[in-house]
């Protein structure tokens, strides 16, 4: 019982972490970006989606498909951010989207060689 409740304790602690750390990150976004009160819920929402699809991304089995995925989740994301931001925030958010992808593939890259 006590290992269990131990498993659970660290369970709950690292999903606080992680929502303590979407919280920091969307409120740096949303300074950045300077967003505007009526504008905070709809990028909310659709960074909770592109949270969503991109967890699905990564569970992609067919490494054939993932080129296709990756492009269909990304468009339908920059798609709908168009719609919330205005054209200043919406260039702003394409470079930081942008810049986050490069790094994050750079760093799987990494990753792929160091296990090798």
């Amino acid at each position: 019982i006590a290992l269990v409740a131990m498993v659970m304790m660290t369970m709950s602690a690292n999903a606080q972490s992680v929502n303590n750390e979407s919280k920091l990150t969307f409120d740096r976004l949303s300074s950045y970006l300077e967003l505007r009160v009526d504008q905070v819920e709809p990028v909310k929402t659709a960074m909770a989606q592109f949270a969503t699809s991109m967890e699905a991304y990564y569970q992609l089995s067919d490494a054939s498909k993932a080129g296709e995925a990756w492009e269909k989740i990304q468009a339908n994301h920059k798609k709908t951010m168009k719609k919330v931001l205005d054209e200043k925030q919406y260039d702003k958010y394409i470079q930081t989207l942008d810049l986050t992808a490069k790094h994050t593939a750079e760093r799987i890259m990494d990753e792929a060689t160091a296990s090798k």
